[in-house]
């Protein structure tokens, strides 16, 4: 059994809360913060523009990488730390922990990225029906991709969750 206070178990707990803060981040900006705020609202489509280059830009682009790839690197540092009686199943969940937190990187650089250059871009070409298209074309593309990043978290938190509980922390406390 690992002290409370060990690399392995200050690893995963790192882990766990960098997959936390994204899962609850990421899983409560759709339903609950500025999008259904602003999509129910009579604004025209370029005022919209700088609410989101906010919320994408200033809001979440300091903390995510940072965060994505501590949480992985926290979740490796586990995986490498881990006690001899650690079990080689929850060794891969902390594995596969990380590889979610990673994944989501490049999902978010290629297909999040350029929808939220999209909706913070305040020049719309056409009449108000043609932006209206095109708007609601790049929410909907926004809410698929943000679904991914919550099926990404939600996995990196559970499998950090099932690598926790092989460290037998509950009995320290």
């Amino acid at each position: 059994m690992p002290a409370l206070f060990s690399p392995f178990v200050a690893s995963q707990a790192l882990g766990l809360s960098a997959a936390g803060f994204f899962l609850a981040s990421t899983a409560s900006i759709s339903p609950f913060n500025l999008i259904p705020i602003v999509e129910s609202s009579s604004l025209p489509y370029a005022a919209r523009a700088p609410l989101y280059g906010h919320m994408f830009s200033v809001r979440g682009r300091p903390a995510f990488l940072v965060t994505a790839l501590g949480g992985a690197a926290a979740f490796f540092t586990a995986y490498y730390t881990r006690p001899a009686d650690i079990s080689v199943e929850h060794s891969r969940a902390l594995l596969a922990a990380a590889g979610a937190l990673i994944v989501a990187v490049p999902h978010t650089v290629l297909a999040m990225v350029p929808v939220y250059h999209a909706l913070s871009d305040a020049k719309y070409s056409g009449t108000d029906a043609q932006a209206k298209v095109r708007w609601d074309g790049l929410i909907a593309r926004y809410y698929r991709g943000n679904s991914l990043r919550v099926l990404l978290f939600a996995t990196a938190y559970a499998l950090g969750t099932y690598g926790l509980a092989s460290s037998h922390v509950t009995g320290l406390l």
